[in-house]
């Protein structure tokens, strides 16, 4: 009598467990992908209030702008401060390589093609010329006061597109 083959006849295969399915993830995976998720949102939020801010910064600074031109502000400075301005909100808004270095007719060109709607050329030139003219008290004339205000409102316009 051999015993041994007997008992060994009797048994079964080896049975491998059934592959990891790749749908549906485990939960883990759900909570990981649920925290992604209110991260990205979270990082969108917080910079388009950021940029928001950047905006309503510039808005009230420009508001202050106006507020002392109507005060009786010389146009030559308003012309500066304007100036200057525009340069802060497009070094903000725009990469430092491309906002930097330009001046003359390459920063009339970026003020046009940056913003929705433009920079009207004219204002745009007007607002150049001012700042080496030499500085008078307030706004002598009706001329004047009428550009600056159209130099106001093209500011607050780009302003509100590129910002």
């Amino acid at each position: 009598m051999n015993p041994a083959p007997d008992a060994l006849a009797g048994l079964r295969d080896i049975h491998l467990p059934a592959p990891v399915p790749f749908w549906p993830p485990a939960p883990g995976w759900w909570i990981v992908a649920a925290l992604a998720l209110l991260a990205a949102i979270g990082l969108a939020l917080w910079l388009r209030a950021r940029r928001r801010s950047a905006r309503r910064a510039a808005r009230l600074e420009l508001d202050a702008l106006a507020r002392a031109f109507a005060e009786g502000r010389a146009v030559a400075s308003l012309a500066q401060d304007l100036s200057a301005l525009l340069r802060r909100v497009a070094l903000a808004r725009f990469p430092r390589e491309q906002v930097a270095a330009l001046h003359g007719a390459r920063w009339l060109e970026f003020l046009e093609r940056s913003a929705r709607g433009g920079f009207p050329r004219d204002v745009a030139e007007a607002l150049e010329a001012a700042l080496y003219r030499q500085a008078q008290p307030a706004a002598s004339d009706a001329r004047e006061r009428e550009q600056a205000e159209r130099w106001l409102v093209a500011v607050r316009r780009w302003i509100g597109a590129a910002a």
